[in-house]
């Protein structure tokens, strides 16, 4: 059958329209309201983050949504402009760090000079320092158990720093899926997970989002619904997971397979998200800290026994 020209752009605008609305029913029985959360930094192509996040300003902004950018300080310093127009169409800016590397491997002394000075840098460029931190690759583990008495000691109202199951990425099985306090004061904020047989997946965010089935993300959001015991709902992801014209990119930290994995698949992510915002509202974290924090309890985690890290990927 012929294509009479300009029909491709509309045949994939058609697509992409069916696509979304798959998604939107698969994630219907969710909450209606959440939290659209972006982790903001370069995956190894410099100058290709910024092009990518704004297409997530733009997702958000014909959804009516506002969510959570958390920015590496590197692109606090690489583009502020791009900072400044996060916060100026209407999110909550919060800190991803100083340096993307796991926290145990930063260890106490060096987090906490480059937390603060991440903090303060943000401070400087938007007039308030952040409320909010999350660790690259959710690395808040039990290697890393000294890392929320820093961001308390740094000013910092919460975290959502923390996988609360086995994986092999960075996690903390056992933690509680629910928001909590800890012992210092600092807000966490589990990532949210789904459970396939024994594991527990944090199914709305990376590559997750981007690899699982459409029949694996409805059963996903069926057990949610079926075992959250309360809790916030939030979703993540990162800028080059809507930018789907880089090349391979052959990261140190996640090997040839994770790489590739990181690289692949990046087609479906603006439906699914699209499909996640549709009938739901989006707002900061920050909008819903005066409430979390009043129903959330101190935990006080056991010592570690042995170490529970892994290899991090993503």
């Amino acid at each position: 059958m012929p294509v009479t020209p300009g029909s491709q752009k509309y045949q994939g605008e058609s697509g992409r329209t069916r696509a979304t609305d798959r998604a939107a029913r698969r994630f219907a029985a969710l909450p209606a309201d959440f939290t659209f959360t972006v982790d903001v930094e370069e995956h190894g192509t410099p100058g290709r983050a910024a092009p990518a996040t704004r297409r997530l300003l733009d997702l958000l902004d014909a959804a009516g949504a506002r969510g959570t950018f958390f920015v590496l300080d590197a692109m606090v310093r690489q583009d502020p402009a791009l900072v400044r127009e996060v916060a100026r169409r209407g999110h909550e800016v919060a800190c991803h760090g100083y340096d993307h590397r796991p926290l145990a491997d930063q260890g106490p002394a060096t987090f906490r000079t480059g937390t603060l000075a991440a903090r303060d840098r943000m401070a400087d460029l938007l007039g308030a320092p952040p409320a909010g931190f999350r660790a690259p690759y959710f690395s808040l583990t039990p290697d890393a158990a000294w890392a929320p008495a820093i961001l308390a000691e740094a000013g910092f109202a919460y975290s959502s720093s923390l996988l609360p199951a086995w994986s092999p990425l960075a996690g903390w099985p056992g933690a509680p899926r629910r928001p909590f306090l800890w012992p210092g004061g600092v807000l966490e904020l589990p990532v949210p997970v789904g459970r396939v047989g024994p594991l527990l997946l944090p199914f709305l965010g990376g590559m997750y989002l981007r690899w699982l089935p459409p029949w694996r993300l409805s059963t996903l959001v069926r057990s949610w619904v079926a075992e959250n015991g309360g809790g916030h709902l939030w979703s993540y992801c990162h800028p080059y997971d809507v930018d789907p014209g880089e090349g391979l990119v052959r990261r140190a930290d996640a090997g040839l397979v994770g790489s590739v994995m990181l690289w692949l698949n990046r087609g479906p992510t603006v439906p699914r998200l699209e499909g996640l915002l549709r009938g739901r509202r989006s707002e900061p974290f920050a909008t819903y800290l005066p409430a979390l924090r009043a129903a959330a309890t101190v935990w006080h985690p056991e010592p570690a026994t042995g170490s529970l890290r892994a290899a991090t990927v993503g």
